[in-house]
């Protein structure tokens, strides 16, 4: 078994799904995509190879592909894989997901700190995940779902959180987050101290169990 991940931003790595991999003793690989010189061909070989594939979050927007042309090649490797290799994203992931798949990716509601999901669907990708469970969101955009998507959590606000469609499944939320990194990510948010100290404390109170429902999850994915 091997993992590629794909990995938009210095500052948005698997976080916490790296330990899980670490400790089931699987072999993960990123492809750092804001480096400056990307050798497609030696990205092609290295899909070939994986037997998962992982897409992180970033500060893009799917529809920027003029500005970021890795996107586009992302869409491709998304849409040409996903229905024989299991493939996963967070955040700015599941809206590549929802892009490659030929549906609408679009601003919506900001959502930045802890948020309330609720389960719709008691789908093999989400089984032994609660009805209902706080994760961490820090996104602006929304997304319409892929035909023949299951619909897997729903939020209050922005309804889309979840979905799977074939081996392909998308999250909306960030429940690879470790305390380290939502500290690093609101250091360079611009927002008031009251805001960045309360989601600082919902932190600490949110982020172990969200790494136990990480596991669960991870494991799903392993086994699509």
């Amino acid at each position: 078994m091997k993992v590629l991940a794909f990995q938009h931003y210095p500052t948005e790595p698997m976080g916490y799904v790296e330990e899980i991999l670490k400790d089931r003793g699987i072999d993960y690989e990123y492809i750092r995509l804001y480096e400056e010189k990307l050798d497609y061909s030696e990205i092609d070989s290295k899909v070939e190879e994986a037997t998962h594939l992982v897409f992180m979050g970033g500060s893009m927007g799917v529809y920027e592909e003029d500005k970021y042309p890795f996107l586009s090649r992302e869409k491709e490797i998304i849409s040409s894989v996903f229905k024989q290799k299991p493939v996963i994203g967070f955040c700015l992931g599941a809206q590549l997901i929802a892009s490659a798949l030929k549906k609408r990716v679009y601003p919506f509601k900001k959502e930045l700190g802890w948020f309330e999901v609720e389960k719709v669907s008691d789908d093999i990708a989400v089984r032994g995940l609660p009805e209902r469970m706080v994760v961490f969101q820090w996104h602006g955009d929304t997304f319409d779902l892929p035909d023949g998507a299951v619909l897997l959590y729903r939020g209050y606000e922005v309804k889309n959180q979840a979905f799977r469609v074939e081996k392909a499944l998308a999250l909306q939320f960030h429940l690879e987050v470790t305390e380290k990194i939502v500290k690093t990510w609101i250091e360079d948010e611009d927002m008031s101290e009251d805001e960045k100290n309360k989601i600082l404390r919902d932190t600490e109170k949110y982020v172990e169990k969200a790494n136990e429902l990480c596991e669960v999850l991870i494991d799903n994915f392993l086994k699509l």
